[in-house]
């Protein structure tokens, strides 16, 4: 029993621990599907260098006209990782608008293509 106790705080710090490091997978953002008849209605290439301590963002938006809706929506991350992420703030599939969020870990940049594709 003595020895159980350590065991599980030692098993406990290292898990604990494991969660800190940042993930080693890309976070690229696909929502919706490309059909035949879509078309790239934009791409965008979204940049920032890396700054001291200090978490970056930036909106991408697009505005299409009351005749297109979007079928798809790609963020891809360029280049080796960077720990960043990117999300439908509004607007997307469906709709003839939309508002991607790019966000940077603390301490680091981004650069990711931004794709939107419709009809």
């Amino acid at each position: 029993m003595k020895f159980l106790l350590p065991v599980l705080l030692f098993t406990l710090a290292l898990v604990c621990n494991g969660a800190v490091l940042p993930s080693l997978s890309r976070a690229n953002l696909g929502v919706g599907s490309i059909q035949p008849g879509d078309r790239l209605l934009q791409r965008t290439y979204v940049y920032q260098p890396a700054r001291p301590n200090i978490m970056l963002y930036q909106d991408f938006i697009y505005r299409g006209n009351n005749s297109n809706r979007i079928s798809a929506v790609f963020a891809t991350e360029v280049g080796y990782t960077q720990y960043a992420s990117a999300w439908i703030m509004s607007g997307g599939v469906g709709y003839n608008n939309v508002t991607v969020r790019v966000q940077s870990a603390p301490g680091y940049g981004y650069y990711y293509a931004v794709e939107v594709w419709g009809r």
